[in-house]
């Protein structure tokens, strides 16, 4: 089984509430006869994404920067949907699935927040975010990267939750995949492959991506 882990875009897609608004046009006509051309205008975080070290450390590397191996491992699924909403998920909620975490892993934060997705104060300020203390515990299990349902993996509107997390897990190289849809399927423990390659957008610290999930031997 493939698991698809991505969100789509549309116009004025949900996204980090403090830039403007993402807009998708597909013109009637277009320069080229019988063919439909879409345009964007939307920043690299917006939708499923990745960030690279760039996105807080100007010296750091960008998304092109990055070998591809950077973007693949290992993942495995964990169940936090029991958190409040704008709350931090500590080392404390981590601890209980320390035994599903291995070296390498990639770890997907199921908050229940892909299910809310819209345009709703909710669901654009209050989701569930790893904190600073968090990150350090999974970066201490040796984990390869961190994905979360909600807009950013820090939290919203307060300068140490946005950016905690965020600085700890880049500034060691980690990966960050952020508003992803993780799948009740994946809730079983298993381990998984995980492949979440971005678009290659010359000097970004971040940009979109298609992120799946599968199974062993699914792809081989």
């Amino acid at each position: 089984m493939i698991y698809d882990l991505s969100q789509p875009i549309f116009n004025n897609v949900p996204q980090w509430p403090k830039f403007h608004p993402s807009t998708m046009t597909i013109p009637h006509l277009t320069a080229i006869e019988s063919a439909n051309v879409e345009h964007l205008e939307l920043m690299t975080h917006t939708g499923t994404h990745i960030d690279a070290p760039f996105h807080f450390f100007s010296d750091l590397e960008t998304v092109d920067a990055l070998p591809l191996s950077h973007f693949h491992g290992p993942c495995v699924a964990l169940d936090l949907r029991h958190k409040e909403a704008g709350s931090g998920i500590e080392a404390k909620d981590l601890e209980p699935h320390a035994n599903q975490i291995e070296q390498g892993a990639i770890v997907l934060l199921k908050t229940g927040w892909a299910e809310k997705r819209a345009l709703t104060k909710q669901f654009l300020t209050a989701w569930p975010y790893l904190s600073g203390e968090g990150a350090d515990y999974l970066i201490s299990l040796g984990i390869h990267g961190v994905g979360i349902e909600g807009l950013s993996i820090g939290g919203f509107d307060d300068p140490e939750k946005e950016t905690a997390a965020h600085k700890a897990l880049l500034s060691a190289k980690k990966l960050i995949i952020e508003d992803i849809r993780i799948p009740e399927a994946l809730l079983d423990g298993k381990r998984r492959h995980f492949a979440a390659f971005p678009v290659l957008i010359q000097g970004a610290g971040g940009a979109w991506t298609r992120a799946v999930a599968w199974d062993d031997g699914e792809m081989a």
